[in-house]
């Protein structure tokens, strides 16, 4: 049964919407998306058009595909970089893969895909790992590895990067980062991207 959230919120942007003379790439997250957007946008600004939607709508919520959908339709996107898992705690890993799977399969048509790992989450104050998002964030990353091979799609190691982050680059609350955070996903993310449209 899909469990919703206390607070439920959307962020979108399109840079540069009607034009086509450069690759168009979209950003699809939460709420770490969010916050290295923008850095992945100036970073590339000579390179391609960045758009992103991040969402706090889980998975399994009815709206999720729809929002996901409707922006990846609404323009040609050479790339979709995706990094979404860090809602829906309740999910099953069966469940999370099946909804996952089935969305990029259809994104996947008409855009190469990048498919990011889920980042590191720690209990508040950055001591400790948050034990119940330590096992579901490693049942999701072990299916982004899954779903890499059956789709044939890239792979951003962004736990990987979100490890060596250090506790001065993070925010109290255990799941987000400062600037100085967000700057090393962004450059992982920039060039996933780079290594696609080359």
């Amino acid at each position: 049964m899909m469990q919703k959230e206390r607070y439920e919120w959307i962020h979108s942007w399109c840079d540069e919407a009607d034009k086509t003379d450069k690759p168009r790439v979209l950003l699809v997250g939460d709420s770490i998306t969010h916050g290295y957007q923008a850095i992945v946008r100036e970073l590339l600004k000579d390179v391609c058009y960045v758009d992103y939607i991040a969402t706090s709508y889980a998975a399994d919520n009815k709206l999720y595909s729809v929002l996901v959908e409707g922006m990846a339709k609404n323009s040609d996107y050479d790339v979709i970089h995706f990094n979404h898992g860090l809602h829906g705690v309740q999910m099953c890993p069966r469940t999370y893969k099946s909804k996952i799977k089935s969305l990029l399969t259809r994104l996947g048509e008409k855009s190469a895909i990048i498919l990011a790992e889920t980042t590191v989450v720690y209990k508040e104050g950055n001591r400790k790992l948050d034990p119940v998002w330590k096992k579901r964030v490693n049942e999701r990353n072990e299916i982004v590895a899954e779903l890499v091979t059956e789709l044939d799609c890239a792979w951003d190691r962004l736990y990987e990067v979100s490890e060596k982050i250090p506790h001065s680059a993070r925010d109290n609350d255990g799941v987000h980062y400062d600037s100085a955070g967000y700057e090393m996903l962004a450059d992982s993310v920039a060039k996933s991207i780079l290594k696609l449209l080359k």
